[in-house]
């Protein structure tokens, strides 16, 4: 068993004479250079914009411009190396790019007009599980397509997976609309990204032998940047995990009240649906559209279902939109006009 696991392990090893080739692109794409700082700016300025317009198309042209991804992989690979001089590369680079992102984004969301939050911004300030493992499998991924030549045209989907610079975006529009709950859940999404594209880009570096500089000193720090990253993962795994259950929990709330509501409303569509909870009690507000208003005996007996459902004392508050057959009271009241005019005949041509 172990010496198969070896085996495909072994199949990501690559020459020495690409490590070298790796190495230097990686160490020239970090470079804070002119390039870098520009596809930085504008970068975020388009990402910011997408995102206060809620427009995904945007906020995806926008992360395929960061250079961020570059000094991620030239800390991953200073960890395997126990390059000190590239550790600190990539980290002071992203030092820089976080500040100037915060800066940027906080501008833009306090003179914008647009202050109403969409669902672009908020699907960044709650961050689950799955978000960790999308980053964990970006990284890993992101490390492979640099190191195989071939490869290398699949980095803008790794950029786009990695989603480093979107929740900094997100952080600074919080902080221009005073909203420090969502720019925390923000927080939480890029460092979780972060330190999970890191640690699985290091883990490919390390199974592809990259050669790890020989020395006491280089052995411990090398050996603390791994422990310190791990324990950081850790760290940040207890939040995502208390987060995951709490939308999962939701998520089967809206579910499960949907499903009472179509199923016990006659010709019901849901247009509209909230769940808040407070003190033990869900207060759910829904709006609908259905042929009849509800009674007060129906609507007791849906907050009845709904509290057996969801296991909770329930304040329900329903408006009902009314639909009505197309048509119908048009012609009648076109028909009637009729009537009155030829006194009650509805075809005063037939008695001509």
């Amino acid at each position: 068993m172990a010496v198969e696991i070896k085996k495909y392990i072994r199949i990501f090893k690559l020459p020495q004479d690409r490590h070298q080739k790796v190495i230097n692109q990686i160490s020239e794409e970090t470079n804070a250079d002119l390039d870098f700082y520009t596809l930085s700016i504008f970068a975020t300025i388009i990402i910011t914009l997408g995102l206060i317009l809620n427009n995904n198309a945007v906020v995806i042209g926008g992360m395929l411009l960061t250079p961020l991804v570059w000094p991620m992989l030239a800390i991953a690979l200073g960890m395997v190396r126990g390059s000190i001089r590239l550790f600190e590369k990539g980290l002071f680079n992203i030092i820089k790019i976080l500040l100037l992102t915060l800066v940027i984004s906080y501008l833009i969301g306090l003179i914008s007009p647009f202050k109403e939050v969409g669902t672009e911004i908020l699907t960044r300030t709650q961050p689950t599980i799955l978000e960790l493992i999308i980053a964990l499998v970006a990284g890993f991924m992101a490390a492979f397509v640099i190191s195989y030549p071939k490869k290398s045209s699949f980095i803008a989907g790794i950029v786009i997976a990695a989603a480093v610079v979107p929740p900094l975006c997100v952080i600074g529009i919080s902080f221009a609309h005073n909203n420090l709950e969502q720019a925390a859940g923000a927080f939480l999404l890029f460092i979780a990204n972060i330190i999970a594209v890191v640690l699985s880009a290091a883990f490919f570096f390390y199974l592809a032998h990259f050669k790890q500089l020989e020395s006491d000193i280089v052995k411990e720090r090398r050996k603390g940047h791994f422990i310190w990253s791990i324990v950081f993962l850790i760290v940040i795994l207890i939040p995502l995990l208390i987060i995951t259950k709490s939308t999962i929990k939701q998520e089967n709330r809206y579910r499960l009240t949907r499903q009472v509501i179509i199923t016990n409303i006659d010709e019901a569509s849901l247009i509209e649906l909230v769940i808040k909870e407070k003190e033990n009690t869900l207060y759910i507000a829904t709006t609908l559209r259905a042929r009849n208003n509800l009674n007060s005996r129906e609507m007791d007996r849906l907050i009845s279902l709904l509290s057996d459902n969801l296991e909770s004392s329930v304040n329900l508050q329903v408006t009902v939109i009314p639909t009505l057959q197309g048509g119908k009271i048009i012609e009648e009241e076109v028909v009637n006009e009729q009537k009155n005019e030829n006194n009650g005949d509805v075809f005063p041509n037939l008695n001509k």
